[in-house]
């Protein structure tokens, strides 16, 4: 059951949602500087010229805050309950315009991490 939530916790932070633009509207994953969708592949690495950010806003894993609830509260009784409300499932999301060198573009929420990664790819040749 762990190994599951780590799992699930793992393929949630690497979920791009894109909302429109030059590729396939949805949820695509992120891998190793490559967008996985439905139907096909981006290679990012070497290929996005932009990157903007539009909104950042906080976002709380309720399955994750439940645990750090529960997990506060054996440990800390009620105290610790409202602890791990306090401390579990935060995170950022972005939504951000990415610009391809090929011209390409698209709008699309995803977590800061894969943001920032995103970014850094902007400073390849």
């Amino acid at each position: 059951m762990h190994n599951l939530n780590k799992l699930k916790k793992l393929v949630d932070e690497n979920k791009v949602n894109v909302l429109g633009g030059d590729i396939q509207q949805g949820e695509w994953q992120y891998e190793g500087d490559t967008l996985w969708g439905p139907f096909e592949q981006i290679e990012l690495h070497g290929h996005v010229k932009t990157v903007t950010m539009h909104t950042e806003e906080s976002a709380k894993n309720l399955a994750h805050t439940l645990g750090w609830s529960v997990a506060g509260a054996m440990v800390l009784g009620p105290a610790g309950a409202i602890a791990g409300l306090f401390l579990g499932g935060n995170r950022k999301q972005v939504c951000a315009m990415v610009e391809m060198k090929d011209g390409r573009k698209f709008l699309a929420t995803m977590d800061s991490k894969i943001y920032q990664q995103m970014l850094a790819l902007t400073l390849l040749k």
